[in-house]
């Protein structure tokens, strides 16, 4: 299924622990429902709506501290997602050193979301 945002059959979700959104739903013609992160990428099929959204809940915002890989001039950079706002990431590329989960401040890129350009590291 393609990511279907913005679409006026897509909600944001956000989990009722903390208030924090941790992505979208989208409700299908047939009454299903279908969980997207907030990356825009699609987490799991379509299933009922307390499934999409514990699914969600358990995912919730793991992925702004794991590492990426995003696909810049022909070769694939090492980098750490900054900020996610609902058409946007913005992503840094990641220093190596002593400190773990270290960017570069001056240097930020950012996507248009849906992106086929990051990838998760692993």
């Amino acid at each position: 299924m393609a990511t279907p945002l913005p679409s006026e059959n897509t909600f944001d979700h956000v989990r009722a622990l903390d208030g924090e959104h941790v992505g979208y739903i989208h409700m299908t013609d047939d009454g299903g429902f279908v969980p997207f992160d907030l990356l825009h990428r699609q987490r799991g099929e379509v299933s009922e709506l307390d499934e999409a959204e514990a699914l969600l809940d358990e995912l919730g915002l793991r992925l702004l501290a794991e590492d990426w890989w995003l696909d810049l001039d022909g070769e694939r950079v090492k980098v750490l997602i900054r900020e996610v706002r609902r058409a946007t990431v913005s992503v840094s590329p990641a220093l190596t050193g002593p400190i773990a989960k270290s960017i570069d401040l001056t240097k930020t890129i950012e996507l248009l979301l849906p992106t086929d350009r990051l990838h998760q590291a692993g």
